[in-house]
């Protein structure tokens, strides 16, 4: 039967097919929409962990019991999972997948290569082209890992996570742990380093002449006059830019199987190599003495397009006329979110606010333009710690951080018992209702990346790490939360202020939309600067459109006119 499915649709339908037992989480873009295609299938055990290295941890551990398992990371996740991934490899992780994710536009994540960091750490790394590959790569990963005793990186892309086609898709497979089988710890120790680079370095050898013969590898042979080596979704753009010219195709990525390339080499007069992001690919041919072109034709940042390869090809592009640019659309909090309360009281203080890489960081933007910087999950409580210790009594009282209940169990908590110490500010964000395991009543699917998901006592945490003053607060009450964080700047001792709303989209019941009395309203603009998509400057009154608005309420708190309202006012 075939099924219409998106590259990570088609990653969960080939983990049922090859029958998956155990799949650990980050949940976020990729990596949760995963996890919502494997909850519906329903045959594989689906675990959330508050940190790429912690699922990288468990999905081994589940390969160590005999278990074929997955480790889903969000783009970019590879990099906080390098110490486990590391691990891995020394570990043997037979059985063991990490499905890592790519994303070279920078749309939901900074732009980084994975496959850099998997042959820092010596394993394997596939690349398939479209969803199709992606379901098949999925049992070809798993065997390649059980076949050399190593974990395997299978690498995605944000835009074919989000590409479509037809795969055939298969019955599900429930398997049976095989049990766990006693090792020596020797090769994890230094003793043991050096046996283990060796038998990691005959590894990489058994695996580059594997790439010789196995079908992950294809050549099309076509015009002898240009010659391309690709991978993954460049694959596709080739095809389309240049039909005529001869490729192969590489899906075992790492190691690069040289002696095939050399081959397709000695059969084309010219050689190119069309990747995304990193010269991979190319500085492996150019190592081994394989002339080619490469990077010096393409950009390393952005993604790659069907005319960027044709012009650099030197061939007319396939559309006769370019298309127009389209506007950038920036990222925005939603109507009614919590955190444009918590940034906006933060922005009335004119503090100095790192914040994470949820939903916080997009407070950088204009109009709120509050955050100054994002380091990452968990991050906060150190950067601005380290500000302080720099910068001492001229900062002291004004560095705060702002983290959710993620970033604080990702890392964040470790910080936090050092910063203790000190005179910094810390804002929680709390915005899922209090629940008991499981999931919350209408919570989203996993790929949406909002906190609550290891439900914690927040308030008695952060007290155990040593905070002198703990407050839980409304962000959504300007007034009484603005007072709040007035005085804790102002305590000479480390304080936590937790932000306690739930998030629009696990609030119970709909508010009434707010509306704008047009003569009551000055158009002064304080509404506006909120930075809500339900608000807009009209030709005579600011207009709300109540199909967008969340009923918040925030934008009467900021309207001295008292011209907003559940309901105008006479």
């Amino acid at each position: 039967m075939r099924k219409l499915l998106t590259g990570s649709e088609a990653v969960a339908q080939g983990a049922g097919e090859a029958g998956v037992h155990v799949a650990a989480a980050f949940p976020g873009p990729v990596a949760g929409e995963v996890v919502a295609a494997l909850r519906r299938g329903g045959t594989v055990r689906c675990e959330l962990l508050p940190s790429e290295q912690a699922a990288v941890e468990l999905a081994l551990g589940a390969a160590l019991g005999g278990a074929r398992s997955l480790a889903l990371l969000p783009p970019g996740g590879l990099e906080a999972a390098a110490g486990a991934l590391q691990a891995a490899s020394c570990s043997g992780g037979s059985g063991l997948v990490l499905v890592a994710c790519d994303d070279p536009g920078a749309r939901v994540a900074r732009a980084g290569d994975s496959r850099l960091l998997a042959r820092a750490a010596m394993v394997p790394v596939l690349e398939p082209a479209d969803p199709r590959e992606a379901s098949a790569f999925v049992r070809e990963a798993l065997e390649l890992s059980e076949a050399f005793q190593t974990p395997v990186v299978l690498r995605l892309t944000t835009r074919l996570a989000d590409s479509a086609e037809a795969v055939e898709a298969g019955p599900a497979r429930a398997t049976v742990p095989r049990g766990q089988r006693v090792e020596t710890v020797l090769r994890a120790l230094p003793a043991g380093s050096p046996s283990q680079r060796a038998r990691a370095l005959e590894r990489l050898g058994s695996l580059a002449a594997h790439g010789w013969d196995t079908p992950l590898n294809r050549l099309e042979m076509r015009s002898a006059q240009v010659g391309v080596v690709t991978s993954g979704l460049a694959y596709g753009m080739v095809r389309e830019a240049v039909p005529d010219a001869s490729i192969l195709k590489l899906g075992l990525v790492h190691p690069v199987p040289t002696g095939l390339v050399r081959e397709f080499a000695g059969r084309v007069h010219r050689l190119l190599v069309v990747e995304e992001l990193e010269p991979f690919l190319e500085s492996e041919l150019r190592a081994a003495g394989i002339a080619c072109e490469g990077k010096d034709r393409l950009p390393r940042t952005g993604e790659l397009t069907p005319a960027l390869l044709a012009h650099a090809f030197g061939a007319p592009p396939s559309s006769p006329r370019a298309p127009e640019p389209v506007a950038e659309r920036p990222p925005e909090l939603c109507p009614g979110c919590p955190h444009r309360a918590t940034f906006q009281a933060l922005k009335r203080q004119h503090v100095t606010v790192a914040g994470d890489l949820d939903c916080a960081h997009l407070a950088s933007l204009a109009p709120l333009s509050t955050v100054t910087r994002a380091p990452g999950a968990g991050a906060p409580v150190a950067v601005a710690a380290g500000l302080e210790a720099a910068l001492g009594g001229r900062i002291a009282g004004r560095a705060v951080a702002v983290l959710g209940e993620d970033a604080l169990l990702h890392s964040g908590a470790g910080a936090l018992a050092v910063a203790a110490a000190g005179t910094g500010t810390v804002v929680l964000s709390d915005t899922c209702p209090a629940w008991e395991g499981g999931a919350a009543p209408g919570a989203p699917e996993p790929g949406h990346h909002a906190p609550g998901r290891w439900r914690v006592d927040l308030e008695s945490l952060v007290r155990s790490l040593g905070v002198a003053s703990v407050r839980t607060v409304d962000p959504l009450d300007l007034a009484g939360f603005g007072a709040a964080l007035h005085e804790e700047l102002a305590r000479p001792a480390s304080s936590a202020l937790i932000a306690r709303s739930p998030c629009v989209r696990l609030r119970d019941g709909a508010r009434p939309p707010m509306r704008v009395d047009p003569a009551r309203c000055n158009r002064c603009g304080a509404c506006l600067r909120l930075g809500c998509p339900a608000a807009s400057d009209g030709l005579e009154a600011v207009v709300i459109d109540p199909a967008v608005c969340a009923g918040c309420g925030l934008c009467a708190q900021v309207c001295r006119s008292r011209a907003i309202g559940p309901e105008v006012r006479s």
